[in-house]
């Protein structure tokens, strides 16, 4: 089975706007972003958690005043059983080398796979990651 194939099979339900996490939680089921003018990207195990894509991407660092960044930084909201009425944030530093859109969201789905893993084991997730060479990686920024 590929990794790809096994993330999958782990977090079950992609890009949907209705939580089947959520239903089955007896909370709001419909999933609201900052931004909804950006494709849906949702993960869920239909149990244990629900991540989303809250809002697109943008240049990290924001308050840069420099040039353009090289980088650019992502914010992602999850839900999981284990953290009660609580939504916490993660965000994902990754490099700014997307070409055009659909590169850049290929990533991001890229991503959200590797937090619903950590999701769908019961692992911690830190509240920044830098993405390296296709791997989440814990940053100190």
């Amino acid at each position: 089975m590929s990794t790809g194939t096994l993330l999958e099979a782990r977090a079950g339900y992609r890009n949907f706007n209705l939580c089947p996490h959520c239903v089955l939680q007896g909370r709001q089921a419909i999933l609201c972003r900052l931004c909804e003018g950006i494709p849906m990207i949702s993960r869920s195990d239909g149990n244990l958690f629900h991540l989303l894509l809250a809002d697109r991407p943008i240049p990290y660092p924001a308050e840069s005043k420099s040039d353009a960044s090289e980088k650019l930084s992502t914010c992602f909201w999850y839900s999981h059983v284990s953290l009660l009425e609580r939504t916490p944030s993660v965000i994902v530093i990754l490099p700014g080398s997307a070409t055009n859109h659909a590169s850049l969201f290929r990533q991001i789905e890229h991503i959200a796979d590797l937090l619903a893993e950590l999701l769908a084991s019961a692992r911690r997730v830190a509240g920044l990651y830098e993405l390296v060479e296709g791997r989440l990686v814990e940053s100190t920024y």
